[in-house]
């Protein structure tokens, strides 16, 4: 799920039949309590404004959850995506969810306006085909490893925890010699196979996970899917570029599917070098405490020492640390573990490290000892954006050489050389 407080902005074009996309944008906001806002734009000089805000109301009142907060809007205007963009700005939303009308073809999605929507917006931005859709009971996630993708999963699994639906996280693996038994082509297979697993045990979620070798993308991904109700996937990094969606592989895929079908795109986030969070003064080599509770707090004392946030926050921090933790091991494999935290208010992602020379038992199912423990605190506000800082960590740690070199290091400077690399 989006891993901030949702404030989504959801354009109604029908106010009497809209329920569907409500009913979806009210889900992905109910587990951190987030925030709808329902828009039409009425482009006729006369119109019942009343009448249409009843409409909103009514679909609001029975298609959202409990615990969502939603206000209705009625704009009057011909220009209906300057009116929507004034409207994301003065409500201050993160997130736009469209419903797509028309059929997916090249033309048709050249010719929308949900283009200039999402051309010079920097927000995440949902887009939902309905074909049909009824009872959910089985979820496709095609996923490239990617921010898009990333997001996709998360809004994926928030939908299956409501609907007790079935998730399945599907990559595929190219391979145009059309021999899966090549050993490197195998070699490929496991290496996307352990990295997903990985993205989804930094996500937290829980999830099949299937490797498909596959001479082109598209025709296996519509084949696999024929047997789900709902298809989430990213969209192409090029989204954002001239033809945004047109012509990209999840708008072939998306083409060619019978089922309902909704994209996601991940607002843009500048990369987060590792060297800028963990620098020298935070830094700690021969860390050696007794348990992963007390690396944990003695990982966030790091951060008051150095003046990373007062310690009148240290408790509020603490148990939030404390929390996540409970909820799985952050261990991730070898030999690292990546204790993180959401913060209300903090103005960036900050973070400690600590090398154990002696290792460390992270209470983690493997039972493999943790020398390397990367503590990141992110602001609640945009969460998600750590995600990538993971990813680099986990790069790395991958290289039996890089966690050699880090277990060796004398001094931070050292620490810091090879984060840079």
């Amino acid at each position: 799920m989006p891993s901030t407080n949702p404030n989504i902005l959801v354009p109604v074009e029908d106010p009497k039949n809209d329920n569907i996309i409500v009913e979806l944008a009210s889900i992905i906001a109910s587990p951190l309590q987030g925030e709808l806002h329902l828009i039409h734009v009425a482009q006729k000089e006369r119109f019942d404004k009343q009448a249409i805000l009843n409409d909103l109301s009514f679909i609001a009142d029975n298609s959202t959850q409990n615990n969502v907060k939603t206000s209705v809007h009625v704009g009057n205007s011909v220009d209906i995506v300057t009116e929507i963009q004034s409207h994301i700005k003065e409500l201050s939303c993160n997130m736009i969810f469209m419903a797509w009308r028309a059929e997916i073809n090249s033309i048709s999605i050249l010719a929308s306006k949900n283009l200039s929507l999402t051309k010079d917006l920097n927000l995440d931005t949902l887009i939902f085909k309905e074909r049909n859709l009824k009872k959910v009971k089985r979820i496709l996630v095609p996923t490239g490893g990617g921010p898009h993708s990333i997001l996709g999963i998360q809004i994926a699994y928030d939908l299956a925890q409501k609907w007790g639906a079935e998730i399945a996280i599907l990559r595929i693996a190219r391979n145009l010699n059309v021999d899966n038994l090549d050993p490197i082509h195998k070699r490929y297979c496991k290496q996307l196979l352990e990295d997903t697993k990985v993205q989804l045990d930094l996500l937290n979620i829980s999830a099949a996970v299937h490797i498909k070798s596959a001479k082109h993308v598209v025709p296996a991904v519509t084949e696999y899917a024929k047997d789900f109700d709902l298809v989430v996937m990213g969209a192409s990094n090029d989204w954002r570029q001239e033809e945004h969606l047109s012509g990209s592989i999840p708008d072939k895929i998306a083409s060619g599917l019978e089922c309902s079908t909704l994209m996601a795109r991940s607002a843009s986030t500048a990369e987060t070098k590792l060297s800028k969070v963990f620098w020298e003064q935070m830094i700690r080599l021969n860390f050696r405490p007794k348990n992963k509770w007390e690396a944990i707090e003695q990982m966030i004392d790091v951060l008051i020492e150095e003046e990373q946030f007062p310690t009148e926050k240290r408790e509020m921090v603490l148990n939030a640390a404390n929390k996540r933790e409970r909820q799985a091991s952050t261990a991730l494999g070898y030999q690292t573990a990546i204790p993180h935290a959401p913060i209300e208010n903090l103005p960036g992602i900050i973070g400690s490290l600590g090398i154990c020379p002696d290792g460390l038992d992270f209470e983690n199912p493997t039972g493999e000892k943790i020398h390397f423990i990367f503590l990141l605190l992110t602001p609640r506000e945009n969460y998600r954006n750590y995600i990538p800082l993971l990813a680099q960590i986990a790069n790395l740690v991958r290289a039996t050489s890089f966690r050699s070199a880090l277990l060796a290091s004398q001094t931070p400077s050292e620490v810091t050389h090879l984060l840079k690399t």
